[in-house]
This record gives structure tokens, C-alpha cells and sequence, in this order.
């Protein structure tokens, strides 16, 4: 056991020699940059956070005279919105000058009740956003609804909607298409989920 370790120390030292002194340095360097790339991901997390809003609706269920629906139920929690006056927001230390930018991270439609109901009786949903003095913009699309399935993620466009959501009295509005109504009733959640990008130097 002895000699092993002995043979191995001698093998170290061998191997330790024959390095350069360009590869040494070649490995500091990299342990620094490690640290650098490191350090870089805590900030990126550190200056941002995420903002949800969270609404229950119910989509009315079809009758002889409506098999169609035509407007999708207003969303209150949507309307009238001031990203700085959501809860999450006022917890952190942030101001709306800090705020670098906002994007629609996440959207999505899940059935609450009944069970077993499905997204199918939806066509096209198009979401957008307006406020005051800025042009009416979409900021997320769904025209798949596949039967069986009871939650759908919209596609988003990622832009950049710091404008609107921080202006006084911004609304999100829904658009449907080609839409009919559900033999039942259905309760379904709107859930949204922004990422506020703030400056923290």
C-alpha cells in the first residue's frame, strides 16, 4: 500500500514538471472567467422577477338560441392594469424608473370545472394590450385548442411592453375567433406571467 502511494506521489511530480507554464496560466485564467460567468448569472438574477395575474372566468354554456360566443368575459384583473400597483411589485425595493423593461413570459388558458372538460370550443384567442397615447398592440396567439387537453400556452411575441404596463390605466383585451360555446358551463384560469427586468447598478 505504501509503495502505491509512493509510485503515485512520483507520478504527480512527473506530471506536474512536464506542464508548461502557459497551461497553468491557461487554467487560471479559466477558473476566473468561471467566477466572472458566475457572478454575471447571480446579477441577471437578481435583476429580475417575475409579475403574475391570476383570474378566474366562466365561458358560458351553449343554448338552443347561442351556440356561438361571441365576446370572451372581461377580465377585470386585466383592465385598468398598473404594473406598479401589483402586489409583487410593491414587495420588491424597485421603482417604476428602475424598471428596464417588462416581457409576457408565460400565457395560459386551464379548465377548472368541470372535470374532464377540454379547450376545444375555443378557435382563435388573440391578446393585446392599449393604453393612452400608444398604438393598440398583440401580445399573444392561440388558434389550437387540441381535444382532450385541459390547460394551452399561448405563443407570445416577447416585446418589450414597459410602455403599456406602466402607464396609468393600461388594458389587456381578449379577441376571439371562430368560437363556440361548451355544453357546460366552464370555469377556466387566466394566468399571465410577466418578467420585469430592472437596473440594479
Amino acid at each position: 500500500m505504501w509503495m502505491c502511494a509512493k509510485r503515485g506521489q512520483k507520478i504527480v511530480r512527473s506530471l506536474l514538471k512536464s506542464v508548461s507554464l502557459g497551461v497553468w496560466l491557461a487554467f487560471g485564467v479559466g477558473l476566473m472567467l468561471g467566477g466572472v460567468l458566475t457572478g454575471c448569472s447571480e446579477i441577471e438574477d437578481l435583476d429580475n422577477f417575475d409579475v403574475e395575474i391570476v383570474q378566474e372566468t366562466a365561458i358560458p354554456a351553449a343554448s338552443a338560441l347561442e351556440l356561438v360566443l361571441g365576446d370572451f368575459p372581461t377580465l377585470d384583473a386585466f383592465t385598468r392594469f398598473d404594473l406598479s400597483e401589483n402586489a409583487t411589485f410593491q414587495n420588491t425595493e424597485y421603482s417604476p424608473n428602475d424598471v428596464d423593461s417588462v416581457v409576457l413570459e408565460e400565457l395560459t388558458f386551464t379548465v377548472v370545472e368541470p372535470e374532464g372538460q377540454d379547450l376545444s370550443f375555443f378557435g382563435e384567442v388573440i391578446f393585446f394590450v392599449e393604453a393612452e397615447g400608444l398604438e393598440r398592440k398583440e401580445i399573444a396567439r392561440q388558434d389550437t385548442f387540441p381535444q382532450g387537453q385541459g390547460s394551452v400556452s399561448f405563443e407570445t411575441t416577447n416585446d418589450d411592453l414597459k410602455p403599456y404596463l406602466l402607464a396609468k390605466e393600461a388594458n389587456i383585451t381578449v379577441e376571439i375567433n371562430d368560437t363556440a360555446r361548451p355544453e357546460q358551463e366552464t370555469t377556466i384560469e387566466v394566468k399571465a406571467v410577466f418578467d420585469v427586468d430592472v437596473n440594479v447598478l
